[in-house]
This record gives C-alpha cells, structure tokens and sequence, in this order.
C-alpha cells in the first residue's frame, strides 16, 4: 500500500475507528482511497463485509466502486449502493414495498395536469410548470421541509400546496411513492421506529460516503442516525464541487462536517493524478473565485 500511496492516501485508508473527513479534488484518488479503505478495515478484522455500507449518489459510480472492488478482492458481500436504492431497502423490509409501486416520470405528470386541468388555471407552459412544481416539491423534501411552513419559488404557494395535496393523496390512494418519499420516509421510519433504527445501526459497522459534498439534509440527516452508534462515518467529496444544487444539497455539511462531530479527523489530499499542471493551475484560480 506505501507504494501505491501518497501520505495524505495512506493516513485516510489507514484510519481506523471514528468519523473522518476527507476533502480532495478531481483527480486526487478520492474512490481509490475509499476503496483501499474497505479492504484494510476487512484485512485487519475491523468489520465483516456484510458490515460494510458504501454510498454514493447515481447508480453508474456505485456499480463502478463495487465492479472495482470485486476485481481486486473477489465478491466480498459490503454493501455499494446509491443513498436511495440503500434507503429504499430499509424501507422493503419493513413495509414491504416493490419497485413496481414506484412512479414512473409520466405517471407523475399526468398527475399534475389532471389535477390543473380540473382547477382550470390559466398556465402558458404547463410543462414547464410542472417541471418546477416537482423541482420545488424535491427541494422542500430535501430539506425536510413541511409544505405549510415552505415558500416554493416559481409558482404561488397556494397553488403548490393545492397540487401537493392533490399529488399526496394519489400516492396514498394507490400505494405509490417516488424517489423523494425513499429519503424522507425513511428518515422518519429509523426516527420514529427503535426497532427498525437498532437493527439497521448494528448492521452497518462501517459507512462510507463517495462525493459527499452532494448531500442534501435528508440524506445527512439519515445518516446520522444510521452511524449513531459506532460513530464510524467516513466521507470523502470536494469542497469546491457540487452538482446536484437543484436537488437540494447543501455542500455547507461537508464545511461543517466537524460541527456535527467535533471529533472527526480532517484529511486533505491535494495532489492531482489526472490533469497536467497547467489545467491544475487554471481550476485552482477559478475555485479560489469560489
């Protein structure tokens, strides 16, 4: 591993017990590490693999970390995924949903432009007016948000509460939910069930987190309570990226990281593998703008 490793690298895989935060830019092995990682804490017998719980944010990267780990160390059993295909697991096994009962995109709208057809508003683009209802309805969500404490921007608030009911009430009549109600329902069954929380915590020893700068506060939020009794939450993102603002993340988590865990050891790891010094050069200059 010394080999292999620069310094920086080598003191976030070898870390072994408690929060830490890594913060590192494109190109500076930020998945190498988080992979090196998980093979050290099984070698040294700090977690079975089945204890192991690695997060990311699209399915394409959390099937590329387990495709990367499984050619090194064979099938290992740690659990890759994305945060809604983990929470929506959480979810099966105590309600028992199937993915068939998640929304497809135009069922979603068709929801919409029933329920505006019958109000009989006057709206000049109406795809476009659902597009920022469900932009607003995934921020307030992503923020934990109650629609009659939230101020959509785009749109009236009475009528983006109107549609919200109107929305809400099909899903409860069907037994639907989409990939916003993954987060917050789980967030509220590991808040309000100690059962389902105890088991789950036990479960995953070890939880580590790929471009955590991405993190909305449900997502954050869960993850809390998940890590809760073994502290062991090891994220890695870029504080000078975020890609999914429009989702609600909130890259002042990450700045904050060591406000939430007052004990966590910060890494910075700043050498670029990828770009040539003068690319380097230039996306430093434009990120010290930031």
């Amino acid at each position: 591993m010394g080999k292999k490793l620069n310094t920086a690298q080598q003191r976030a895989v070898c870390h072994e017990t408690g929060p830490m935060l890594v913060l590192a830019g494109p190109g500076s092995g930020k998945t190498t590490v988080l992979l090196c990682r998980i093979s050290r804490l099984l070698e040294r017998g700090l977690a079975k693999p089945q204890e192991i719980l690695a997060l990311t944010f699209s399915k394409a990267a959390a099937e590329e970390m387990k495709s990367r780990f499984e050619n090194l160390n064979g099938a290992s059993g740690v659990s890759f995924g994305t945060f809604h295909s983990i929470f929506f697991r959480i979810l099966r096994s105590r309600y028992g949903w199937n993915v068939e009962q998640i929304f497809q995109e135009e069922e979603r709208r068709s929801i919409l432009r029933n329920s505006i057809e019958a109000e009989k508003w006057d709206i000049p683009d109406l795809e476009e007016y659902i597009s920022q209802f469900f932009s607003q309805l995934s921020l307030m969500n992503s923020e934990l948000e109650q629609p009659n404490r939230f101020t959509p921007t785009g749109m009236p608030v009475e009528e983006f509460r109107k549609l919200y009911r109107a929305y809400e009430g099909y899903k409860e009549r069907h037994e639907k939910l989409d990939f916003d109600d993954m987060l917050t329902q789980c967030y509220q069954l590991l808040r309000e069930d100690a059962a389902v929380r105890e088991y789950w915590q036990r479960k995953y020893k070890f939880i580590l987190v790929d471009e955590f700068q991405d993190v909305n506060q449900a997502q954050f939020a869960c993850l809390q309570i998940l890590a809760e009794r073994h502290q062991n939450l090891f994220v890695v993102g870029d504080d000078d990226q975020s890609i999914y603002g429009f989702r609600g993340s909130a890259p002042q988590i990450m700045l904050d990281f060591n406000k939430y865990y007052s004990d966590a050891v910060r890494i910075d790891m700043c050498i670029n593998y990828r770009s040539t010094g003068n690319i380097v050069f230039a996306s430093r200059a434009v990120a010290e703008e930031n």
